[in-house]
């Protein structure tokens, strides 16, 4: 329950628009990055915040303060456009059908395990 919750997102983001979707919570203003939100957590400005999961878990993994939430039931209403993960290539490039090809055989339990260890072994920053 997040009612009278004080929440924000990054700026421009649909994270900050899908704030609308939690029933009861304070919407404030957007905020210019993930560094920004992190102090006005720490300081109580915010409550919370909205993100991906990956900048849950390393939030979660610098500062013994905070803790990420993972709405696993129903979670948000969003277009693939915006939850969708890419590889970036030039344009026209071979590797992009190989890329691919690759990227079909790892689930998604897989690709959580790797993000995971990526983010264990991230120089740290509050």
């Amino acid at each position: 329950d997040f009612k009278g919750a004080k929440i924000t997102a990054q700026l421009n983001t649909f994270h900050y628009t899908v704030i609308d979707q939690i029933e009861g919570v304070n919407k404030l203003e957007a905020m210019d990055d993930f560094p920004a939100m992190r102090v006005a957590l720490e300081s109580g400005i915010i409550d919370g915040y909205v993100s991906e999961r990956p900048e849950g878990v390393s939030a979660e993994a610098a500062n013994p303060n905070f803790k990420m939430i993972e709405l696993t039931d129903g979670g948000f209403e969003t277009s693939p456009e915006d939850t969708a993960i890419a590889v970036g290539v030039k344009k026209g490039s071979q590797l992009t059908a190989k890329i691919n090809e690759i990227l079909k055989e790892i689930s998604q339990e897989e690709r959580v395990r790797l993000m995971d260890e990526a983010i264990r072994n991230q120089p740290s920053s509050n």
